[in-house]
């Protein structure tokens, strides 16, 4: 089953029990997302990711370009563990880890919530790559792609018992747009998958057939 099949699956349930207004908040998100800026004014291919120090699920700093000891470095945006997309997504690709890793290429999933709470996304989904905290969204707001919820948005999701405040330590209520990131060997952005639907990913076998043609072009 392909990750988008179960991520359809995930919605369609979801939606059908969901309140009208939270479906309009999720439609609302997505038009406001698309309509903006925000994809053109992101870190585009071609540009150099700066280096950001972010914190690992044991609370220890850890430099990106530290973490870059291959040929290709893949830069996973998730929302938080929350989110059963992410959840979906993330575990999709660490069935498919070894395939990336025979192409040269890590994985490093990143979100807002706190370290805690990275260790707890990576327990449930058995993941064997690093999950880092962004403090703040410092990171994600520094290539361009945190966006900050509405009112409705906020009131939806502490409906659904989502409090963002405790989740990400502070009260400015931002999350990421699901996006992929390759870095190639000098931090230079070869590959770039923005989201502005949130309950659609990059299928895992896609960026395989991405970085399998990304690598013939480096080695000539």
């Amino acid at each position: 089953m392909t990750l988008q099949t179960q991520l359809t699956q995930v919605r369609e349930a979801t939606l059908a029990h969901a309140p009208q207004s939270a479906i309009e908040s999720l439609n609302d998100s997505i038009a406001y997302i698309k309509t903006s800026k925000l994809e053109e004014q992101a870190l585009q291919p071609g540009q150099v990711m700066p280096d950001f120090q972010l914190v690992d699920v044991h609370g220890i700093p850890q430099n990106i370009r530290a973490l870059h000891t291959n040929d290709f470095l893949i830069l996973n945006f998730y929302r938080g563990e929350w989110c059963p997309y992410c959840n979906l997504e993330l575990r999709a690709y660490e069935q498919l880890r070894s395939d990336f890793l025979a192409l040269g290429a890590d994985i490093v999933a990143i979100s807002a919530e706190k370290s805690t709470l990275g260790s707890q996304t990576a327990d449930k989904n058995a993941l064997s790559y690093p999950v880092l905290t962004d403090k703040d969204a410092q990171m994600m707001k520094a290539i361009g792609i945190v966006f900050q919820l509405d009112e409705a948005s906020k009131r939806e999701y502490q409906n659904f018992g989502l409090d963002l405040q405790q989740i990400q330590g502070n009260d400015h209520y931002e999350l990421p747009v699901p996006a992929i990131y390759v870095l190639n060997k000098e931090m230079e952005v070869v590959f770039r998958h923005f989201e502005a639907d949130y309950t659609t990913r990059l299928e895992p076998s896609d960026l395989l057939t991405i970085l399998k043609n990304q690598s013939l072009v480096q080695a000539n």
